[in-house]
């Protein structure tokens, strides 16, 4: 990679103002909303893996925590790379070498890693000669896939402990306080229902996408143009697997379709075969587009394994209806009960499984392994979530509750009593809450 590449990369070695011409950073100053996710990552002497979807905004991520390095540090001890502009491993090991010559950084940024083919192998040499010893260095990715599978093979060159993590969409929390709305415990946002229910409208269309949120102010709804860009998003990263975007959509507008319901891979798309949707689902799965839970261990021997499938955020909801050709745009007058109660429960899944995440500080986490839906003979509950001493038997009632059962912790609309907890108040603190009702 010629040298002066490089320093177009690292504007702030020569330039004290880089910030006001660095593109994604300009970008926020057209946001109303703009959110800065301090602390999201540990900062550990070593190599750590951050991955999530496309536009989700790590890059923004990135330059905001470079910013902040650089109120105090010197602008050398700071290196930035666009793995997307590197031709291949040898060029990515070559740049990091000749770097570290030069400038010795205290941190190393390498974005979207995963772009560059067996990327892992020069981090394993670099890491081998002892490169990132003694300093901070993040890589990121938006292939998931790539960057599971080829990070496994270098455990013991990374950060100590947790060294992979998910960046996923903004919590509703973080929504929340984006909107000026400050809770520092479940009480605090009991006292402000009147706040957060009306937010959790606009939530159940923007999700935790920023761009989206702001789009979503500006609009008034969310459009062509958006869901262009997240669904160019999608396709590409199909391609990449030699994937067909058709199937993927048959899939999504399956799982669209079936929110909520228990389905198995033989009904959720009509003419795909179960492999094929298998396959897809794990796919997208991998790319955080969607996620499953399946039935409690135990289901009979022979008893089908079918699954609850969820987007992961409410927006990637409207995005499957948007592929599918099913709405061109979406906004607050759009939302119906019916929806709102799906979107609800998905919500409250995606509550959970990224708080777990967080708690238990894993590698590979995988909700499964903490959470399961259960059938009975009056009916269903949506989630039986372990938080560690007990299990939490969970169910989504956004709308009337017809019949109560014992030993359930119900989540309303905006019903507060001795086993009813208001959804907004549950996404805000998915374990914390609970204390409000046991």
């Amino acid at each position: 990679m010629r040298m002066e590449d490089i320093v177009a990369q690292n504007p702030w070695w020569k330039n004290t103002g880089w910030g006001k011409e660095d593109k994604h950073l300009k970008q926020l100053e057209k946001y109303a909303y703009v959110y800065e996710r301090a602390g999201y990552v540990p900062e550990r002497k070593g190599a750590i893996v951050v991955y999530g979807p496309r536009q989700v905004g790590k890059t923004t991520w990135l330059k905001q925590g470079i910013r902040k390095l650089l109120e105090n540090g010197k602008p050398e001890s700071v290196f930035y790379l666009n793995a997307e502009m590197i031709k291949d491993r040898f060029e990515l090991y070559e740049t990091i070498k000749l770097i570290n010559g030069l400038y010795n950084p205290a941190h190393i940024f390498m974005d979207e890693i995963s772009a560059v083919a067996d990327w892992e192998r020069a981090i394993k040499a670099l890491s081998d000669e002892g490169v990132f010893d003694g300093r901070y260095t993040v890589l990121t990715g938006s292939s998931s896939i790539n960057i599971m599978k080829k990070a496994e093979r270098l455990p013991g060159r990374m950060a100590e402990g947790q060294y992979k993590f998910r960046y996923y969409p903004l919590s509703f929390g973080e929504v929340a306080g984006l909107y000026g709305i400050k809770a520092k415990n479940p009480r605090d946002a009991v006292a402000n229902l009147d706040k957060l229910n009306p937010l959790l409208h606009r939530y159940f269309l923007h999700g935790g996408f920023v761009r989206a949120m702001n789009t979503l102010h500006s609009k008034g709804a969310l459009g062509e143009e958006l869901f262009s860009v997240y669904s160019a998003w999608i396709d590409g990263e199909l391609a990449k697997e030699k994937r067909s975007p058709e199937t993927a959509t048959l899939v999504m507008d399956g799982v669209a379709d079936a929110l909520t319901n228990e389905v198995s891979w033989s009904s959720l798309a009509k003419g795909v075969n179960h492999v094929t949707v298998s396959e897809y689902v794990e796919l997208l799965r991998n790319m955080f587009v969607l996620d499953y839970l399946e039935k409690h261990k135990r289901a009979g021997a022979g008893a089908p394994r079918n699954k609850k499938i969820y987007f992961t955020d409410p927006f990637i909801y409207w995005l499957a209806l948007f592929k599918s050709r099913k709405i061109n745009s979406i906004g607050l007058a759009d939302l119906d009960s019916t929806t709102m109660g799906k979107l609800a429960e998905m919500s409250a899944y995606a509550a959970i499984a990224h708080h777990m995440d967080r708690k238990t500080q894993e590698n590979d986490f995988d909700i499964r392994r903490y959470a399961h839906f259960e059938k009975t003979r009056s009916g269903e509950i949506d989630f039986i979530v372990n938080y560690g001493k007990k299990a939490i038997k969970l169910e989504s009632k956004f709308g009337n509750i017809k019949k109560e059962e014992g030993g359930i912790v119900y989540l309303t609309k905006d019903e507060l009593g001795e086993n009813k907890l208001p959804l907004s108040v549950f996404l805000m603190f998915p374990e914390e809450s609970l204390r409000l009702v046991r």
